[in-house]
């Protein structure tokens, strides 16, 4: 990364407030955790620890609280020098709901490329927010939730 870019971002880091700089920082971290899982457990066994419900006393989820943790899980997904495309984010956002005593949903889905293919998405509601993976989400078909 030339040196402009990167003071850039450490400038735009550093114009956050200490509530959204730590949850970019919990969101990298979270990012990290969902690359690993996604690297060493069998589908199988990560669908079972991501269904895992919540017991909340929350009566409904803040949505500033989701928009702020879509934006620094996307942030964040930007700037690690892991691959972190939909489901890691899913993940990442999932966990980080979680943290305030929501449940949240991790839809799959799919839609056809062409004669033979299939592309893959992974997006993350709670309650009605889409939190992530939001855009075009009408071109794809359900398959599985966690």
């Amino acid at each position: 990364m030339r040196s402009g870019a990167f003071r850039r971002k450490i400038r735009k880091f550093s114009d956050l407030g200490g509530g959204d700089k730590w949850l970019l920082l919990r969101a990298v971290g979270w990012l990290g955790v969902a690359r690993v899982m996604l690297i060493v457990m069998p589908f199988q066994r990560l669908a079972e620890r991501l269904s895992v419900p919540v017991t909340t006393s929350a009566p409904s989820p803040d949505e500033e609280v989701l928009q702020r943790i879509g934006f620094a899980v996307a942030a964040a997904a930007n700037n690690v020098p892991w691959r972190s495309d939909c489901f890691p984010q899913a993940i990442a956002a999932s966990r980080l709901i979680k943290g305030y005593g929501y449940s949240s949903t991790i839809h799959l889905g799919v839609e056809r490329t062409g004669d033979e293919g299939l592309a893959g998405h992974a997006w993350l509601t709670c309650g009605d927010t889409v939190v992530t993976g939001g855009s075009d989400l009408d071109r794809y078909t359900e398959v599985h939730r966690l």
